[in-house]
This record gives C-alpha cells, sequence and structure tokens, in this order.
C-alpha cells in the first residue's frame, strides 16, 4: 500500500511540474490553477495512469530478469520498454488529450523519457539495496539460529548434572586407581577445552570431533566400568571433511542415555563410512531405561545444524539397532 501511494504522490507532482513548464513553455506566462484546473487534472490522470503502467512492465520484468544476476540487461530492458511506451502514447493519443502541437509533444516526451531514466536508475539502487538487506537479514537469522542450536549442544555438554558425574567419578577413582584417575581428568579437560574452543564455530575437522570422541568416550568407559565399546572405523581421505562440533558426541551420549549398560548389558557405539559420502553412527540396543525426553530433541538438532550446509538429510533408522547416517560436508563449507 504504501508504495502504491508513493507513486500516487510522485506521478501526481511530475503531471503539475511537467504541465506547468510546458505551458510556460509555450506561452510564456504561468498558469494558474484556477485558470486551467481542467487541464491540471488531465495530466494529473495521465501521469498517474502512465506512472501506474511503467510500474507493473517493471514488476513483470523483475520477475523474467532478476537484477541480481544480470543489472544491465534488466535496467536496459526496463529502460527500452518504458520508453516504447511513452513514445507510443504520445504518438496517437497524447497530443489529442493534452491539445499541444508544434515542438511541445517533443518536449514532453524528453521531458518523460529523463524522467523514467532517472526512475529506472533509482528503482534498480532500490531493489538492490533491498535485496542486499534481505539477504543480510536473512544470513544474520541463520547465523543466530545456528549459534542458539550450539548453545544448546554446549548447555548439555557443561551442565552441572554432567560436571557432577565427571567429579563424583574423579572422587570414587583417587581412592582406586590414582593412574586412571590421572587420566580421567586429563581427558575431562579435553573435553571441556574442546566445548569453549568450538563453541561459535559452524563446522569443524571430522578428525577433530572423532579427537573429542574418544575423549568424552574414556570419561563413559571408566563411568559404566568398561561395559561400553566405542569401535571406530573411519578412513583417512575424509578426515578433513568438516562435520557441526558435538554431533558425534551428542549421539553416543544418547546411545548412552538411551540403554541400559551392566556386565550382562554392553552397549557398543560404530562410527563408520559408506562410499566416503556419508558417516554411519549405530548402537546395539539393551533394555530402554526411561524415555529420555531430551533424545528427539538432540536429533532434531543435528537435522537443523546439517540443514545450514547441505540438502541432504539426515537419516535415522530404528529397528535391531539405532542407525544415523550424516552426510560428510566438504572442507570448503567452512570458509
Amino acid at each position: 500500500m504504501r508504495k502504491y501511494l508513493l507513486l500516487l504522490i510522485g506521478c501526481t507532482t511530475i503531471g503539475l511540474v511537467f504541465f506547468t513548464f510546458i505551458h510556460y513553455s509555450e506561452t510564456g506566462a504561468i498558469p494558474t490553477f484556477r485558470l486551467q484546473s481542467e487541464k491540471y487534472m488531465v495530466a494529473i490522470l495521465i501521469t498517474n495512469a502512465l506512472g501506474f503502467v511503467i510500474f507493473q512492465i517493471d514488476r513483470l520484468l523483475d520477475k523474467i530478469i532478476h537484477w541480481k544476476s544480470n543489472f544491465l540487461l534488466r535496467f536496459i530492458s526496463g529502460l527500452g520498454a518504458n520508453i516504447l511506451l511513452i513514445i507510443l502514447f504520445f504518438a496517437f493519443i497524447g497530443k489529442h488529450i493534452f491539445e499541444i502541437n508544434g515542438e511541445a509533444p517533443i518536449k514532453l516526451t524528453m521531458l518523460f523519457i529523463i524522467s523514467i531514466f532517472i526512475y529506472e536508475i533509482f528503482y534498480g539502487l532500490f531493489y538492490s539495496y533491498r535485496h542486499y538487506a534481505v539477504t543480510q537479514a536473512e544470513q544474520l537469522r541463520s547465523e543466530r539460529w545456528q549459534l542458539e542450536l550450539q548453545f544448546e549442544s554446549l548447555k548439555s555438554q557443561i551442565s552441572p548434572h554432567y560436571l557432577f558425574n565427571c567429579l563424583n567419578t574423579v572422587s570414587s577413582l583417587l581412592y582406586k586407581d590414582t593412574r586412571v584417575a590421572e587420566e580421567f581428568i586429563r581427558r575431562m579437560a579435553d573435553t571441556f577445552r574442546y566445548v569453549l574452543n568450538h563453541q561459535t564455530q559452524k563446522l569443524v575437522p571430522l578428525r577433530e570431533e572423532l579427537e573429542f570422541v574418544k575423549s568424552y568416550y574414556f570419561l563413559l568407559q571408566v563411568r559404566y566400568e568398561y561395559h561400553l565399546q566405542l569401535e571406530i572405523n573411519v578412513p583417512q581421505n575424509i578426515l578433513d571433511s568438516m562435520i557441526p562440533p558435538m554431533t558425534l558426541q551428542l549421539l553416543v551420549e544418547n546411545a548412552v542415555k538411551h540403554n541400559s549398560i551392566s556386565k550382562d548389558q554392553p552397549l557398543l557405539v560404530y562410527i563408520s563410512a559408506v562410499d566416503n559420502t556419508s558417516l554411519i553412527i549405530y548402537n546395539t540396543k539393551t533394555s530402554s531405561l526411561k524415555p529420555v525426553t531430551s533424545f528427539r530433541v538432540g536429533l532434531e538438532n543435528i537435522h537443523k545444524r546439517y540443514s545450514f550446509f547441505t540438502h541432504e538429510k539426515v537419516i535415522v533408522r530404528d529397528d535391531e539397532k539405532f542407525l544415523v547416517q550424516l552426510p560428510v560436508l566438504k572442507k570448503n563449507l567452512a570458509l
């Protein structure tokens, strides 16, 4: 609605100015609205009608030729189409409506052509600025959403409950095996260092994520008295591919949360690759624990984070074993 109001104001102003100029150039006198009100109204009506048609032509051309893909072609096509409209209008209709002769039709046509040239420049600049502003806003919104999703993963990793479990395990190890306790503390420091160092990064190398998972796995293995097993079989040529940070850790954590782990019911988590195009993370299933609310939330977090970087879907299968298939992301995505 606002753009049509601006169009009305602009075209009305142009109609008043053009009629005043033509009348003065032909008669040498400035017209008064009282004596020339009818001609003023005709001029306003015609300029608004032409302005509306020109605006609709530009909107149609916007759908056919995009400013972003070919600015010059779009500018020339808009300018040419609208100038042709003005020439045809004054050649067959305009001079009869305005009752003008001599050089007046040529002057009026030139005024309209100059106005259209200026209009097309501003129209193109406005469209380009608006497209830039929208693109920037979408990019900022996307980055904010990614950070929010990353923050959710971060919160789960450094939650007081997680920290309490780690410290409680260290406390018990100090009286049993100081060597393992020292290794546990070192690995715990590694996990927190990784989390804090990558909390704002969108993607990290798979190699680093796997090292992080190994440290995290050691903490879990000690906690569950070695009834949890992690096997990693990932080819060297995809270790430099990218992955959203803490994705694998979240899947390992979900496996632990969702299954009972004991000597009689050991849990196996396996990480491998398929044709160097996707990562496979699956875990065996033991007797289920009480349903964990955060389980589906964590998977949804992974789905959303991957959607920023690829159209390939994250595949989840839940049958005899629980399996998640992640697309391998190219290294240049992190640039």
